[in-house]
């Protein structure tokens, strides 16, 4: 099998097991996003697709928004030309998919769907989005994930029928949105034994114990707001599915009282077609909130583990 063979079966490939990333990427990207704090500026990634993985190797923001109004150039035009200049100095220019950074991981609209769509359908299959967290980095622990859409959401989407029926035939629930690739930060050797020389350099008499730190109760507590906005969201979703149905019902009985009064017969087929389509709520909105919340309580799921563990630690401490 030829290169050019190979490309062809690589690109056609939708199965992705891993991503690898470079630790000067994860630099870059945590470096751009507080250098655009407190507006959130997405970016590209670069990188290369081999097999069933797909390594990021640069990656660049996009304009900020008053920048792009001032300059009137637009995002498309911009990425083209950092990628040509990329090109000229010889680094990886393809896309790989894109970044965008969020606060306790509220990604789950449809802006974000629309673009990773659009990714997907148009570049490639295996293009991803990374969501980095500034604000759980900031706790100590770095906040780094991999999505994309699942193929079986992509056909939904692109009908673009989120009806109650069509999602039953599809068999699709809001776990089935998107899929998280497994995240492997990758250094070169220079780098390792620069990192093992820092190591072995370090004073190990001195300790940090900002970690046994357990007043962490506002990051729990914007978490908790933001599942209680995304319930009351949900519950006007729910109220517009419930006024959309008594409409419905309604229709039904003035046509049914209507026949009774009229003494004749009611029939079904004539029923259905007397019934004024009415236009029911989309069913994507409920399935994003249903998955943030999701995605809400496994952070209070990790979180309170944390803390518990630290309170175990601090009680055994102080016998």
């Amino acid at each position: 099998m030829d290169i050019d063979e190979q490309i062809i079966q690589d690109y056609s490939n939708s199965k992705l097991d891993v991503v690898q990333i470079d630790g000067l990427v994860v630099l870059k990207i945590i470096k751009q996003c507080k250098e655009y704090l407190p507006e959130l500026v997405p970016g590209q990634l670069l990188g290369l697709d081999i097999g069933t993985s797909l390594e990021v190797s640069n990656c660049f923001p996009f304009p900020p928004r008053d920048q792009e109004d001032e300059n009137s150039e637009s995002i498309a035009d911009y990425q083209l030309e950092m990628m040509r200049f990329l090109r000229e100095v010889n680094i990886d220019s393809n896309t790989v998919g894109w970044y965008t950074p969020t606060y306790l991981n509220s990604f789950f609209n449809e802006s974000v769907i629309e673009t990773q769509y659009n990714y997907q359908a148009t570049i490639n299959q295996k293009c991803v989005v990374i969501v980095y967290d500034p604000i759980k980095t900031s706790q100590g622990t770095l906040s780094l994930k991999c999505y994309r859409l699942t193929q079986s959401f992509m056909e939904l989407f692109k009908d673009q029928s989120f009806s109650r029926e069509r999602l039953d035939q599809a068999n699709l629930s809001f776990n089935d949105i998107f899929e998280q690739i497994p995240i492997k930060i990758h250094n070169s050797q220079l780098i390792n034994a620069l990192l093992y020389e820092f190591d072995g350099a370090s004073n190990n008499l001195t300790n940090s114990f900002d970690r046994l730190n357990i007043s962490n109760n506002i990051y729990l507590e914007k978490v908790v707001e933001g599942m209680t906005d995304c319930l009351e969201s949900l519950n006007q979703e729910l109220n517009k599915v419930y006024i959309n149905q008594r409409n419905i019902q309604t229709q039904k009985t003035n046509y049914i009282q209507q026949k009774f009064l009229e003494g004749q017969k009611v029939d079904e087929d004539e029923l259905a077609s007397m019934i004024k389509p009415l236009n029911p709520p989309s069913k994507l909105t409920s399935l994003l909130l249903t998955n943030q919340i999701n995605n809400y309580t496994d952070q209070i799921h990790s979180f309170s583990g944390n803390s518990l563990t630290k309170l175990s630690l601090l009680k055994e401490l102080q016998k």
